[in-house]
């Protein structure tokens, strides 16, 4: 019980002298163990998030570019994670690349709303890149890896959520295009098949399936586009 009561002591004291908000939230949380956005009110959440989980190499990037001016009523949350850039590779401009010390300082100060770790690597979503855009009612589409969705799915209200899988066929598939992209270690594509499987059995759960299979990428970005563009018109209606 002592031991109870001075942990708790620590938070309390700690809370009083939080400098951010988001500090400030990630005390609370340890003192009531859970996280403080499943006690928000739902109408908090004003907007809406469209999340889009696809397998390595399933051609998400290519699909996206399909929205065409759609994209300007969208707002494009960002990632962090710790990788090194890849040499001779167009890097995702939505990712911000920090040191591995940075990105587990902020961790601890309850800065990311989800994170995860692949191939040693951390990646995460900043809760400000979600919260806020969310809270201000707009359109935000972020791209994210299986055990993020999972995370997500239990902080945000249904109705304000869109969970969007890109399906691009086989292993096989995903892997001559991984390697066309850029060379990989045999580790490191065992790493991402095992991902690629789990993942495939998210698939039915997903809201919205698009299928991008190889010769098919117009009819990809075309149906992702319209489904875009439906939830987009839903919420402002």
């Amino acid at each position: 019980m002592r031991e109870v009561f001075s942990r708790t002591f620590y938070y309390v004291n700690t809370a009083i002298n939080c400098s951010n908000l988001l500090q400030l939230i990630a005390v609370l949380e340890k003192i009531l163990g859970a996280d403080i956005l499943v006690f928000m009110e739902k109408e908090q959440i004003k907007g809406h998030l469209i999340l889009l989980m696809a397998p390595s190499g399933s051609g998400k990037k290519k699909v996206m570019e399909g929205l065409g001016k759609v994209a300007d009523d969208i707002y494009f949350a960002k990632t962090y994670t710790n990788r090194e850039r890849r040499e001779g590779v167009e890097e995702n401009s939505r990712y911000t690349f920090i040191s591995r010390e940075d990105f587990e300082e902020a961790i601890d100060k309850g800065e990311l709303i989800e994170w995860a770790v692949f191939s040693g690597n951390y990646y995460g979503t900043p809760r400000s890149e979600l919260i806020v855009p969310l809270s201000e009612g707009r359109i935000v589409m972020k791209e994210m890896e299986l055990q993020g969705v999972q995370q997500i799915k239990k902080l945000i209200p249904e109705e304000n959520i869109t969970v969007i899988y890109i399906d691009a066929g086989s292993w096989e598939n995903l892997r001559k295009r991984i390697l066309a992209r850029a060379p990989m270690s045999e580790e490191h594509l065992a790493l991402r098949k095992e991902r690629y499987e789990e993942e495939s059995k998210f698939k039915d759960e997903a809201d919205v399936v698009i299928d991008n299979h190889n010769g098919k990428l117009d009819v990809a970005q075309s149906t992702f586009r319209k489904v875009v563009e439906e939830i987009i018109n839903k919420h402002h209606d």
